[in-house]
């Protein structure tokens, strides 16, 4: 799925009405695994003008990128923040903390190709999925729909809690960009 989407669930899952100050750490630590990946397809794309197709099969999986992809997804580092910022009474620290643990833990089934080493530094395995959000090899025109779904499930539920104006449209453009993605998908498999 991709990063805005990694926002929209942990709000529905972490986020609370009467606690609107995790809403910021929640964003930030669901979009702070993929910053290397996004960093990286900036590069390469602005800088370097290489397409999208050869980024993602070639230049980005033999990156130092992706390597540091591999660590800012790494769940035992985010549970260990998480942990200090709890001793040292940072609430703000704890939710990004939590809110990137939760990023990895949702990319685990759906991730196969761009597969991630979740586990370092205990170990360096790489659980790589039979589903994908967005390889074709690997169900993703049924994967994505999914991630879709489940997007605008958690959208009704941060919705019903009640938004200001720019948290509506915040959370529109979200699903905008998981709804466009499906559509690509979908464009692609046709």
């Amino acid at each position: 799925m991709i990063s805005s989407t990694h926002a929209i669930y942990n709000l529905a899952l972490l986020g609370r009405q009467k606690h609107p100050e995790r809403v910021w750490p929640i964003i930030i630590g669901a979009f702070i695994p993929d910053l290397p990946a996004i960093f990286c397809f900036l590069y390469f794309t602005l800088v370097q003008q290489e397409s999208l197709k050869r980024i993602s099969m070639v230049l980005y999986p033999m990156s130092f990128w992706h390597r540091a992809a591999d660590w800012s997804h790494s769940i035992p580092i985010a549970l260990g923040g998480c942990l200090a910022f709890w001793i040292f009474k940072q609430p703000r620290g704890f939710w990004l903390c939590l809110s990137m643990a939760f990023h990895s833990l949702e990319d685990l089934p759906v991730h196969a190709v761009s597969a991630h080493r979740h586990f370092l530094p205990l170990s360096g395995y790489l659980f790589e999925s039979r589903f994908s959000y967005s390889d074709l090899k690997y169900h993703a025109p049924f994967v994505a729909p999914l991630c879709t779904l489940l997007a605008l499930l958690a959208a009704y539920f941060i919705w019903k809690r009640g938004l200001s104006r720019t948290g509506q449209i915040v959370l529109v453009a979200g699903l905008l960009l998981e709804i466009s993605h499906t559509i690509l998908i979908w464009v692609g498999h046709s």
